[in-house]
C-alpha cells in the first residue's frame, strides 16, 4: 500500500503544480492584457498631446499674475480654417476663482513681433500709409502658423503669456456623434451633420458671447454623451476617434484636472468678463475692434480677486429718497469716479430709509468700491445671472451729497 500511497502523493503534488502553473499563466496573460490595454488607453490620451519644443516652452514663461490657459474652437472648410471664439483663463497664484475673458474669433488685431524683450508692430510694408497699420484676424494667423502662431500673437496682444492652451476643432462633432448612434435632441435622434448644424448656428439670433456660452455648454454636455459608454476600450476607442480634432501640451493627468476646474466656464452665474472694445462694419461685415487703453487695466488686474476696469462696471441708479433729481446727481458722481451707469430711474418706493447697494454678481468687489463712495449705505449681494447691470444703487433718506 505504501507505494500506492506515495504514487498518489506524487501524482496530487503533480496536479497542485499543475494547477499553480495554469494559475500563473492565466495570471501572467492577464496582466499582459491589462498592460496593453493600459498602454494603448494612455497612447490614446498622449496622442492629443502637443510634446513639439514651442508646446513645451510655454509651461516656462514667468507665472507671477497665475496660470493662463487660452481654450479656442475651430471650424474647417475647403482647408481654410476659422477660429470661432476663444476664452482666455487665468487661475490666480492665490488660488481664488479663476477669470474667464471671452475673445471674439472676428476680433481685429495687429501684428506683432517680440523685440529686445517686448512686443513691437511689425514695419510697415510697401506704400501704406504712414502709421497706418494692416490689421488680421486669429484665422488669419492660424492659417499662416498654426497654433504657435496664433497663441504668439494672442499672448502679444494681452501683453500676458499663455502657459497652456486646448484647441477643439469642430469638424470633429459629426464623427463622434455618430459614433455613439446620434444625439437626443427634443424628442429626435440627430445624426453628426445635423448636431453640428445646429451647434454652429443655434436656434435663433444671438449675440457673440451668448453663442460661445451656448457652444461650450454643448461640448461640455456632448463630452458627458460621450463618457456614458464605460469600459476602459470603449473610452480607449472614443479618445483615439477625437484625438485628430483635439489638440493640447497638457497632459492627460493636467488634462483631467483641467477639466474638473471647467465647470464655472459652464455656469451661468459665473461672471464671464467681455473683452473691451466694440463692434465695427467692415465691407458688410462684423469685426471686433478692441480697446487697448481698457484692456491694458484689465491686464494690469490679472491675477487679482477682480479684473474688470471700472469704465466696464455696469450701475443703475434708482431714487428710493423721493428727492427731485437725486438719482442723476449720485449718477454723475459715479460717471465721475470712472464707472458706467447705464440707467437712472425710481425705485419701487421712495421709502427706502438707507441707501442701498446690490451686487448682481458673485464677485462683489465692483459693488465694494461703489459702497464707499454711498456713505451710510447698507450692501446686499443677489446674483441674478441675467440682470442687466452688475450693481444696483438705491439712493435712501440717508444719503445727502
Amino acid at each position: 500500500m505504501r507505494p500506492t500511497s506515495i504514487t498518489r502523493q506524487k501524482t496530487a503534488g503533480r496536479i497542485r503544480l499543475r494547477k499553480k502553473r495554469l494559475i500563473f499563466l492565466l495570471s501572467l496573460v492577464l496582466l499582459i492584457a491589462v498592460l496593453l490595454l493600459g498602454i494603448r488607453f494612455l497612447g490614446s490620451f498622449q496622442a492629443l498631446q502637443n510634446r513639439t519644443d514651442w508646446a513645451k516652452s510655454l509651461r516656462t514663461a514667468p507665472q507671477t499674475g497665475g496660470t493662463n490657459y487660452l481654450l479656442y474652437g475651430l471650424s474647417e472648410n475647403n482647408g481654410e480654417v476659422s477660429i470661432e471664439e476663444m476664452f482666455f483663463l487665468n487661475f490666480p497664484a492665490s488660488g481664488g476663482p479663476f477669470h474667464i475673458i471671452f475673445i471674439p474669433g472676428e476680433i481685429l488685431l495687429h501684428r506683432l513681433e517680440e523685440k529686445n524683450g517686448t512686443s513691437e508692430p511689425l514695419p510697415v510694408e510697401g506704400n501704406g500709409e504712414k502709421g497706418l497699420r494692416p490689421f488680421y484676424t486669429p484665422s488669419h494667423f492660424y492659417n499662416e502658423g498654426g497654433a504657435e502662431l496664433l497663441i504668439k500673437q494672442i499672448s502679444f496682444f494681452l501683453d500676458t503669456p499663455v502657459h497652456h492652451y486646448v484647441e477643439a476643432s469642430y469638424n470633429g462633432i459629426p464623427v463622434l456623434v455618430d459614433y455613439r448612434g446620434g444625439i437626443a435632441y427634443k424628442g429626435d435622434i440627430l445624426k453628426g451633420q445635423d448636431y453640428l448644424d445646429y451647434f454652429l448656428t443655434g436656434e435663433s439670433k444671438e449675440e457673440p458671447l451668448e453663442k460661445a456660452l451656448r457652444r461650450a455648454s454643448s461640448l461640455g454636455n456632448l463630452v458627458k454623451f460621450l463618457g456614458e459608454k464605460k469600459g476602459i476600450t470603449n473610452i480607449s476607442r472614443m479618445i483615439r476617434k477625437a484625438s485628430p480634432y483635439f489638440k493640447t501640451d497638457l497632459s492627460w493627468k493636467e488634462l483631467k484636472e483641467f477639466h474638473e476646474n471647467l465647470e464655472p466656464l459652464f455656469d451661468p452665474q459665473s461672471l464671464i468678463v467681455q473683452l473691451p472694445g466694440s463692434w465695427r462694419d467692415f465691407n458688410g461685415e462684423s469685426f471686433f475692434e478692441p480697446n487697448y487703453v481698457q484692456l491694458a487695466v484689465m491686464m494690469e488686474n490679472l491675477g487679482k480677486d477682480f479684473i474688470l476696469p471700472r469704465e466696464l462696471i455696469t450701475v443703475q441708479v434708482l431714487n428710493g429718497s423721493g428727492v427731485a433729481g437725486i438719482a442723476s446727481k449720485v449718477a454723475e458722481l459715479l460717471k465721475g469716479e470712472g464707472f458706467q451707469v447705464i440707467k437712472i430711474d425710481n425705485a419701487d418706493s421712495f421709502e427706502y430709509q438707507y441707501s442701498r447697494v446690490i451686487s448682481h454678481l458673485e464677485q462683489i468687489e465692483p459693488a465694494r468700491e461703489i459702497a464707499v463712495l454711498i456713505p451710510g449705505s447698507e450692501f446686499f449681494k443677489e446674483p441674478l445671472p441675467d440682470h442687466p447691470v452688475m450693481v444696483t444703487v438705491i439712493i435712501g433718506k440717508n444719503f445727502s451729497l
